[in-house]
């Protein structure tokens, strides 16, 4: 007989702004500043949040047309499910730069991760919907000229490919995203194991994520300097004018409104306004800034970036 779990009417602590999203964020404060390295030798210990460095992400990116299981590269993925599969979460089909386009999502969750995966430059590539199957179990259909059933490939909901500096290949990181409700039921945890168990097997790491992982104030940010970022054809092109932005508004000593100091450190470039805020965009995609997530991010409000 299941036990009856006790709920707190009226409970807002997964409300934004609520004391219990305020503690989650004095956490965070304290993940931000126990970044380690990361060590090869225990890949079993790499949590992207955790991970130490201040990467700059070189775009465009250059890419095998295959990664090390014979899975195509984003420009050319297709994810294994569709957002129409999903029964339970709220699906969508969503763009991102790093998946070369539109991506099929099965969850709010996964949203949530997609854009902090997104504005983290230690990824390079995403691909959702990842395909997983046991090789000696595809060998023994292939050898008796049947196909292999649905039902024995599992997928992962996001295969990140990143570059770590001072690390010289690749390393494909998937990663499961679930409700931290359900993070610890039995069944899930077996899933998780056999997701983990077939990435060992070429090389691949894992990771578990909820809605915990990152807080609603960071999804927020996430999700609006990503929009400003919309319509850019070609980021790389705006890589040099984003570093010297960056540069420039760690300088500066203009005080007020994000909007009034970008307005003018832009002006100073010759830039309009639109243009300083789609490099002010880029300058996060690419690394060269990083927001301090604690504070929401408004034009309104005060200019909060994080310094080494």
């Amino acid at each position: 007989m299941a036990e009856e779990s006790r709920v707190i009417v009226g409970d807002c602590s997964h409300l934004p702004f609520s004391r219990g999203e305020a503690a989650r964020l004095s956490a965070l404060r304290d993940e931000i500043e126990s970044k380690i390295p990361f060590d090869p030798s225990h890949p079993d210990r790499l949590f992207l949040r955790r991970l130490a460095g201040r990467p700059i992400l070189e775009w465009p990116v250059t890419l095998p047309p295959r990664d090390p299981r014979g899975v195509e590269s984003a420009q050319t993925f297709e994810c294994w499910k569709k957002a129409s599969a999903s029964k339970v979460g709220i699906a969508g089909s969503y763009f991102s730069f790093k998946a070369g386009g539109r991506t099929a999502l099965h969850s709010h969750l996964e949203a949530r991760l997609l854009r902090f995966f997104e504005m983290c430059p230690f990824v390079i590539e995403i691909r959702t919907q990842y395909p997983a199957w046991d090789r000696e179990k595809y060998l023994w259909y292939s050898e008796r000229g049947r196909r292999m059933r649905k039902s024995d490939v599992m997928t992962i909901d996001f295969m990140l490919t990143l570059q770590i500096p001072g690390y010289p290949f690749r390393l494909y990181h998937g990663v499961s995203g679930k409700p931290a409700a359900l993070a610890n039921n039995d069944k899930v945890v077996n899933r998780h194991r056999r997701e983990e168990a077939n990435l060992w097997r070429w090389g691949g790491t894992h990771e578990v994520m909820t809605e915990e992982t990152i807080p609603e104030i960071e999804f927020r940010n996430h999700r609006r300097l990503f929009a400003l970022m919309l319509h850019t054809e070609d980021i790389g092109a705006h890589a040099l004018a984003a570093a010297e932005l960056a540069r420039a508004l760690y300088a500066t000593k203009t005080r007020g409104s994000l909007a009034r100091v970008l307005s003018m450190v832009a002006k100073r470039f010759g830039w309009n306004r639109r243009r300083g805020y789609r490099l002010f965009g880029i300058a996060h995609f690419l690394g060269y800034l990083t927001w301090d997530h604690r504070f929401l991010l408004g034009f309104d409000r005060p200019m909060m970036l994080t310094r080494d």
